[in-house]
Formats: C-alpha cells, sequence, structure tokens
C-alpha cells in the first residue's frame, strides 16, 4: 500500500497547511513522501476491515461507515482511505470513499482525482453520481470528491435528498466509507452521523485526550450515530527488541 501512503503524504501536507502544520516531506516528482511505519499495518487494516464486515459480530449489515477524529491531523484520513483500499482488495468488493470533510478537503490529492464536481452537486444539484464517481488506479476502489463547495456544509447531509443518495450508492457499491471533518472542531458529521450504519473514531497516541475521546463520542451519539470503535494511530513500543523476543519464545505468554 505504499502508493496509498505516498499520496496521502501529499494530502496531509496540503491539508495541514496554514493553520495547521503539516509533518509531511515532498519528493523531486511532486508527490510527497509518507514515511512506513516502523512496523507494517497492513495486517492490523485487514483485522479491522474483517471485524467491520463480518455480520456476525454486530447483528447486522453494515455498509457505510465514517471514519471521523475529535480533531484534524491525527491520521483520520489516512485511515480512511487505507481502510478503503483493503476493504476493496479483500474479496474483490466495490468500494466507494467520499470525501464528507468540507472544511479541509484531500481525498482528490490522495488519489490524484479531478475535484470539479462531487458529493455537493450530487446531494444538492441531483446530479448523478454516475457523473462524478471517480476510479481509482486501486482495483473496485472509487472515489467521490467533495465537488465546489458553495453552501453550508452541514446542509449538504440533510433532507430526503442525502438519504436517496445513500440508497442508490448502496446498490452498487459493497461498502461506502466516509472521510469526516473532525467532530470537535466543526459540526459537518454531526449531520451525517445518524445516517451511516456504524461510526469509526480516529484518535491518535500520546496527542488525543481521553476527555477529547469521550466528548466525540458523546457528541456523535446525540446525534445519533452508532461508535463500531476506536482505532488508535501512531501508537509507540516502548519494549526493548531484546525483550520483545525474549517474550515471544514464551509460550504461556502467548494469550
Amino acid at each position: 500500500m505504499s502508493r496509498t501512503r505516498e499520496a496521502l503524504k501529499k494530502a496531509e501536507a496540503e491539508k495541514n497547511s496554514g493553520l495547521h502544520r503539516s509533518p509531511f516531506t515532498w519528493k523531486e516528482n511532486g508527490e510527497a513522501k509518507i514515511p512506513r511505519d516502523p512496523q507494517d499495518s497492513a495486517l492490523e487494516y485487514e483485522k479491522i476491515g474483517a471485524w467491520l464486515t463480518n455480520p456476525a459480530i454486530h447483528g447486522r449489515r453494515v455498509q457505510t461507515v465514517m471514519v471521523v477524529a475529535p480533531r484534524s491531523g491525527t491520521g483520520n484520513t489516512t485511515t480512511a482511505a487505507l481502510l478503503a483500499e483493503t476493504l476493496a482488495n479483500v474479496k474483490k468488493r466495490r468500494v466507494l470513499i467520499i470525501d464528507s470533510n468540507f472544511r479541509t478537503p484531500s481525498l482528490n490529492m490522495v488519489f490524484h482525482v479531478k475535484n470539479g464536481g462531487g458529493f455537493t452537486e450530487v446531494a444538492c444539484e441531483g446530479v448523478p453520481f454516475e457523473v462524478h464517481i471517480q476510479p481509482t488506479n486501486r482495483p473496485n476502489l472509487f472515489v467521490l470528491t467533495t465537488g465546489q463547495i458553495g453552501t453550508s456544509s452541514a446542509e449538504v447531509f440533510e433532507g430526503e435528498a442525502i438519504d436517496q443518495l445513500l440508497v442508490k450508492l448502496k446498490e452498487n457499491f459493497d461498502i461506502i466509507i466516509f472521510d469526516g471533518a473532525p467532530v470537535i472542531e466543526f459540526p459537518d458529521s454531526f449531520a451525517l452521523a445518524s445516517k451511516v450504519d456504524s461510526i469509526i473514531l480516529v484518535t491518535q497516541s500520546e496527542k488525543t485526550s481521553i476527555e477529547e475521546a469521550q466528548q466525540a463520542k458523546r457528541f456523535l451519539e446525540h446525534a445519533g450515530g452508532h461508535i463500531l470503535g476506536v482505532v488508535l494511530n501512531r501508537q509507540k513500543d516502548y519494549m526493548p527488541a531484546f525483550l520483545k523476543k525474549f517474550f515471544a519464545k514464551q509460550p504461556f505468554l502467548n494469550h
């Protein structure tokens, strides 16, 4: 998933410019370079995907998911994009990822697609979704960008139009993932919370406080959302390598 990580680097760099400081660097070809985690997280995303799509666990089918963080800069877009790619790779599901973060949209940069029209035009102007949904260079993965934002972003998620759109999208895609705006900073995700099947809350180790995570969870639940689980990004392991190897050899500790 290195190409996705590289694109995410560029997106986060532009997304965090201005008010938000960017930790990313640029490559000579204009793309951004994302440093890989010390431990490959591909397996972790596969675990999340398997857990997410198992109806036996949740008692119902989960088809629409909003990935959202308490505040910006915690890896929300990274989590949404890599989860979408993982789900598209496994069992060849048709996956659609939608940029519903109208404050700092970035999926068009992540997947190198145009943002001339998108979610806004489809939800508010009645443009057929087929017009603006774009394929990515990943098999079975499609993206719907924000489009041209000319109205209150929260209004895009209100009314019957969005409900009808979700019905049509569910008929054409197996999984739909929304990359949402930060909960504590903006109200946009509240309007969408009750319309998706479930919500994944993204936090960052040593950055997101317990109070902020609880506040975001409370806001989303009050808005009618169902929290499916929490993802902890950038968790650090302080155990020395030689101790990890020692414990790994002890069968009674592997539980």
